[in-house]
């Protein structure tokens, strides 16, 4: 008894010890998923916090950038340092990394590996979405990483943009009146700020190259802006030169692969020098070291060497041989730190047509003067409205460049008196250009004109046009102040003794052009000869008569052909039921169709086609169940 006992122990021992070596053995084959260490954040930081927050796509290789970075879309990188700054080294050309809660790296999209070369994150969280790592390249290489949802990450890069567009807007607003000797851009103080300088005279060209570029001292000045509303921006072949000694001529380079130093005149320009382009679409930079920081936002940056010096906003930026960006930081609290607001005013144009005010009139563009000089440049938007940036209280000049289209460009000037803490309406009227038509009436034959014709004018809706004109003396009628399009001429009148022309007229009149035509009648026929030839048809009239009379018996021979017809129509019933079979069957109880005839001894089933038969298994389950019942019989016996 003890003996079995132990035996069925022994044999639930080794039952277990299967099982569990089983269940090992599967714990060991789950499918892997790695998950990267996390870090708590403070938050994702602020426009101030990053050296470069890049709206569109990045990418490198053989670069570093020195700060924190931000991608809202996609990252692809190989042989690249982000936060080359964390280290403290003394070769740093910027400031030294401080961890401050927030992202080393915010990626927005996706990061994938460009080749083989490492990509480093120095130190800090990255944060991004989890499927932000597709390829598994950035948790095999780094584990701080904080997943955030797309949406927040999205909510933060539009805050940036907001942040970014507001300096750009700030920026637009300032203007000198006093550029200073020996200085690039026609750089001087502006005309309401004299702490800020502001460059002059770089708007309105498609290219803006940077080479050598020379600025006054700032050690009592706040900032240094550099605006431009060209669309292409070239850094190259040059440096920048710094009027250190404040003599009012800039002779000393500034280097910037200097190491770093929080008092040197490097430092200070990097923190208030700001390159401002709102309409850049491309920036390229060929070994050029740019002092301060860019603001670009939809603007792709492509560079071969060199480095930007302060921080990026741009929409997309491709580092190439060595370029860099160095951790200096724009001084966001002095720019936006409250100050007394200038009184201001505006004015909106509104553009619509002269004879329907109603109907506003985009595309128009104008020319905004102040003293003489031109300031800016405004065109109505698809509202046929375009407001102006705030200006002081005084006189303007608008001169329109381009009228909309189809309209006569305005050659007056328009005096604009802005007031303040107003907007003021400008109502701007432009005319249509217009076209005319002129018709030559003739005769079809001669050629000569025809007076007295009447006609009158359609438009492409239908409607009358002015009044009914008749042609003069010498033929001619004309239509005047016509809207450019296509017409029909209609003639309400003919002249005397001529026959109406029954069609219309289609004429395209064009803008300042005058369309002739030329519309010809035929005479009508000589109604002399008509009068005896009126008189010899009563005779015929009479002669009619007998031959009325000489129908009413064709009419009753025609009976019996009737009555012949009778016979054929009835022949024809039979012919109608065979040749409409389907009209048979249409009494036919629908719930109950009757089948074709079918020969003796056929069957009226009609099979279908066998598609989804199913096999009969229960001989095969019977069979199974045979084969069970007699092991079980054995089993029994046996115990």
């Amino acid at each position: 008894m003890r003996k079995s006992f132990n035996q069925k122990i022994k044999k639930l021992s080794s039952s277990f010890i299967v099982v569990l070596l089983v269940c090992m053995n599967f714990l060991i084959h789950l499918p892997y998923k790695a998950e990267a260490a996390t870090t708590e954040l403070k938050g994702l930081g602020d426009v101030s916090y990053y050296n470069a927050i890049i709206f569109g796509d990045h990418s490198a290789t053989s670069a570093d950038i020195e700060g924190a970075m931000a991608v809202q879309k996609n990252m692809n990188a190989s042989s690249y340092t982000v936060l080359a700054a964390a280290t403290g080294a003394h070769n740093l050309a910027g400031a030294t990394w401080v961890d401050e809660g927030y992202p080393s790296l915010l990626l927005g999209g996706q990061f994938t590996k460009a080749g083989a070369g490492q990509v480093i994150i120095q130190d800090g969280t990255v944060a991004m979405t989890k499927d932000g790592d597709p390829d598994g390249a950035m948790k095999t290489s780094y584990d701080r990483i904080s997943y955030k949802e797309q949406a927040e990450i999205d909510a933060k890069f539009k805050e940036f943009r907001k942040d970014v567009n507001s300096v750009i807007e700030d920026a637009g607003q300032l203007h000198t009146d006093k550029p200073k000797s020996g200085m690039t851009f026609g750089i001087g103080e502006d005309v309401n700020n004299s702490n800020i300088y502001v460059s002059s005279g770089q708007n309105g060209k498609k290219t803006f190259d940077v080479k050598d570029v020379f600025l006054p001292n700032v050690d009592n000045k706040d900032f240094i802006v550099i605006y431009s509303d060209a669309e292409t921006v070239n850094f190259a072949s040059g440096a920048i030169l710094y009027d250190t000694k404040n003599t009012g001529m800039a002779t000393d380079l500034i280097n910037t692969s200097q190491a770093y130093d929080p008092n040197s005149s490097f430092t200070e320009l990097a923190s208030k020098v700001i390159w401002v382009f709102p309409n850049a679409k491309k920036i390229t930079t060929k070994g050029y070291g740019v002092v301060g920081s860019v603001f670009a936002p939809n603007a792709v940056v492509e560079t071969k060497g060199g480095s930007i010096n302060g921080q990026a906003f741009v929409g997309g930026l491709h580092q190439r041989d060595g370029f860099e960006v160095h951790n200096f930081k724009f001084n966001w609290p002095k720019w936006n730190k409250p100050s007394v607001e200038k009184v201001t005013g505006q004015f909106e144009i509104v553009k619509v047509d002269a004879s329907d005010e109603t109907k506003l009139l985009s595309g128009a563009e104008f020319e905004v003067y102040k003293d003489g000089q031109r300031i800016d440049t405004l065109r109505t938007d698809k509202t046929g409205k375009v407001i102006s940036k705030k200006l002081e209280p005084g006189k303007y000049t608008l001169k329109e460049t381009k009228a909309p289209e189809g309209y006569k460009l305005l050659k007056e000037e328009i005096e604009v008196n802005v007031e303040e803490n107003k907007v003021v309406p400008v109502t701007v009227r432009n005319v249509k250009e217009l076209g005319s038509l002129q018709v030559i009436k003739k005769d079809a034959e001669s050629k000569n004109v025809l007076e007295g014709a009447e006609f009158r004018l359609k438009n492409e809706n239908g409607q009358i046009v002015g009044g009914a004109k008749t042609t003069n003396k010498d033929g001619v009628v004309t239509f005047e102040n016509l809207v450019p399009g296509k017409y029909t001429l209609e003639e309400t009148k003919a002249p005397e003794g001529y026959k109406a022309i029954e069609v219309t007229v289609e004429v395209n009149v064009v803008a300042n052009e005058v369309a002739k035509r030329e519309v010809l009648n035929e005479k009508e026929p000589s109604k002399g000869p008509e009068n005896p030839g009126e008189e010899t048809e009563k005779p015929g009239e009479e002669t009619e008569k007998p031959g009325e009379e000489t129908e009413k018996p064709g009419e009753e021979t025609e009976k019996p052909g009737e009555e012949a017809g009778t016979p054929d129509e009835e022949t024809e019933k039979p012919g109608e039921e065979t040749g409409k079979p389907g009209e048979g069957m249409e009494n036919v109880d629908k719930g109950n169709p009757t089948l074709p005839e079918k020969g003796q001894g056929a069957s009226h089933v009609q099979r279908l086609p066998a598609t989804g038969h199913d096999m009969n298994y229960l001989p095969f389950i019977g069979f199974a169940l045979v084969l069970l019942g007699i092991r079980l019989r054995f089993m029994i016996k046996n115990s």
